[in-house]
């Protein structure tokens, strides 16, 4: 399939962008507002060569997702918070056992079931890896449907460089938006990585047998920790990414992400118009979280605001990343407000911030 430019709902383009990069599974359970995915999914996915299938729960879905990436090949699946809470003992032992895959998260308000409006509640959650024991997933966030398709190749390469599980992360209200976006050309990135050593593909020409397991004991347990821990590292140290505007000269930056991420940019314009000096950073990856964009923020800049759509949760790694050297202001609500009234609140809160 050739590139081309399509008007879709930011989940049917997650899900084109990952049927072009070579997904040939995908596991899903409908849950609102990430249905449109697997529904797209099921539509297209076969003219690929691929194949949806609808599950009985969230934790088949794993189970399956699991299964399918022990033999190499790249699966993916699509939830929403409570979703993705069932599918976490899955995902603790696909990142045990070193398997790549892609999954996607709708996020919306809980906690429990919670409602289906967009929400960024999920931030802790995902950035933490969700299940018991010391691991971590890549976490990225696009804030359009445009950064989705571009960051989907890299997602896929990621995820099996470092064989590891990437979710992708969206509110709800950047997720429901329809917006226009330029699809790849079709390939097969996971391809381009050699999956002998580790994948189950069955025993013929199989030179040896292959052991895929979550399970350790006493030194083995020790070393697969530290070797994880090593791997995180080096994630840490070479995959953060960020976008950056207006830093240089500013006396207050802006940290957000999603869709508040691209409100800052009317704000920043506005402030700007205003003769105040105001810029912002918007994370994307959220695991790794990009440290290095604070801790070389000039020595003009004041304050730090950290717009949320939730109580407070990047603002904890926001606080880390500055360690004291930069006062941490935060405005935040669940989600379900219009983003014109929180823009209107941004504006206020850095007026106020600024003694104006």
């Amino acid at each position: 399939m050739s590139q081309e430019t399509l008007f879709l709902k930011n989940t049917e383009t997650f899900a084109e962008s990952l049927a072009r990069c070579g997904v040939k599974y995908h596991f899903a359970y409908p849950i609102t507002p990430a249905t449109d995915v697997m529904k797209r999914m099921a539509v297209i996915l076969p003219k690929y060569g691929g194949e949806m299938m609808q599950m009985e729960s969230e934790i088949a879905v794993s189970s399956a997702l699991a299964g399918a990436a022990c033999s190499g090949t790249l699966a993916a699946t699509s939830s929403s918070g409570p979703g993705l809470t069932l599918m976490h003992e899955a995902i603790g032992f696909m990142s045990a056992a070193e398997l790549p895959c892609i999954l996607y998260d709708s996020m919306r308000v809980g906690p429990g079931d919670g409602d289906i409006v967009g929400s960024q509640s999920d931030y802790t959650v995902a950035t933490r890896g969700g299940a018991h024991g010391d691991y971590r997933i890549i976490v990225l966030a696009p804030s359009c449907g445009q950064e989705i398709a571009d960051l989907m190749p890299q997602g896929v390469r990621l995820a099996y460089k470092y064989r590891t599980p990437v979710l992708f992360v969206l509110d709800g209200v950047s997720a429901q938006m329809t917006e226009s976006a330029t699809l790849p050309e079709y390939h097969d990135y996971s391809a381009e990585f050699d999956t002998s050593e580790w994948a189950i593909t069955g025993t013929k020409d199989h030179p040896k047998r292959a052991i895929i397991t979550g399970s350790y004991s006493h030194q083995d347990g020790y070393d697969m920790n530290e070797r994880l821990r090593a791997k995180f590292e080096v994630i840490k140290e070479n995959e953060q990414m960020w976008e950056a505007e207006q830093v240089e000269d500013a006396d207050l930056v802006v940290a957000a992400f999603g869709i508040h991420g691209r409100m800052c940019q009317d704000l920043i314009s506005e402030m700007r118009a205003k003769g105040k000096k105001v810029g912002f950073i918007r994370p994307i990856t959220l695991w790794p979280f990009p440290n290095r964009a604070f801790e070389t923020l000039p020595d003009s800049v004041k304050n730090i605001l950290v717009v949320e759509m939730n109580h407070g949760q990047m603002v904890d790694d926001v606080k880390l990343a500055v360690n004291g050297r930069i006062p941490v202001h935060f405005l935040g609500k669940t989600g379900g407000d219009l983003p014109m009234n929180t823009l209107a609140e941004m504006i206020a809160k850095v007026d106020s911030i600024l003694g104006e």
